[in-house]
């Protein structure tokens, strides 16, 4: 994925109860603080990590945990989170952001 889709503010990013949700690979209170405080829905979190709504609904009841590493990619790029907050290394869209763009 070449940028997020739907991209979190530093305001979501930056607030500490994301982020440990986030560096625990607590999906369900993630997603649960992204609705809240991102603004996005269970479809367009869906939608953005390329996800079901029915998976996105049964991980913030706690009926299913993501453990596969290309999901958690998935997120990280869907929803425009450094790859720092989730343990990986930084995604190709964060290279991309820090690359000085050339001169006209």
């Amino acid at each position: 994925m070449d940028t997020p889709v739907n991209r979190l503010g530093p305001d979501v990013l930056e607030r500490d109860d994301l982020r440990r949700a986030l560096e625990e690979h607590d999906f369900a209170a993630a997603f649960a603080l992204i609705k809240k405080w991102g603004g996005l829905s269970q479809n367009k979190i869906a939608t953005s990590c390329e996800l079901t709504p029915g998976k996105v609904s049964n991980v913030i009841s706690g009926q299913h945990q993501i453990t596969s590493m290309a999901v958690i990619r998935r997120i990280a790029d869907g929803l425009g989170i450094p790859g720092a907050l989730l343990g990986l290394a930084p995604r190709p869209w964060e290279k991309q952001a820090q690359e000085p763009m050339p001169p006209p």
